[in-house]
């Protein structure tokens, strides 16, 4: 299962073969797919709904997001297009954040939330709404229905 990003080569695939398929075939398909990003070779194919709802389905989870963070930029009196230049930034940065620090999640976020700040206010706000999970609960709502799916 690809996912968008794999038409700026900067996508993921999780696949898996069929019985039969040599090695030297399964290298030429992991090439193929690699040149729209990366691949990972899943040995059980059951996990194929799972990354259907983790990965294909996932970045419509990350435009949902920001959109809500644009908007909310443009409530504040911020301009749509300044609005969406500050979020898609931020989400740049965040994102290089994550793949180049050795920090955890819960560190770069405690990196960013001052006790008492404006960050803290807007995590206390997602955790009251339970936020994370909604977001789980929705992503394993994307599995169930790529299981119905598939039959």
């Amino acid at each position: 299962m690809p996912n968008s990003p794999t038409l700026l080569g900067m996508g993921i695939t999780g696949y898996t073969s069929a019985e039969g398929i040599s090695f030297s075939q399964l290298i030429n398909i992991e090439r193929l797919l690699n040149s729209t990003g990366r691949s990972v070779y899943l040995e059980n194919e059951e996990l194929l709904d799972g990354v259907t709802a983790l990965s294909g389905s996932g970045p419509a989870y990350f435009y949902y997001i920001v959109d809500a963070m644009i908007k909310a930029g443009v409530e504040m009196g911020i301009e749509e297009n300044l609005s969406k230049l500050f979020v898609q930034q931020t989400m740049l940065g965040a994102y290089h954040l994550i793949n180049n620090s050795d920090k955890s999640l819960e560190e770069l976020i405690k990196d960013v939330a001052s006790k008492g700040g404006t960050t803290e206010a807007a995590l206390k706000t997602f955790n009251e709404n339970n936020l994370k999970e909604i977001l789980t609960d929705g992503i394993l709502n994307a599995e169930k229905r790529a299981k119905e799916l598939n039959g």
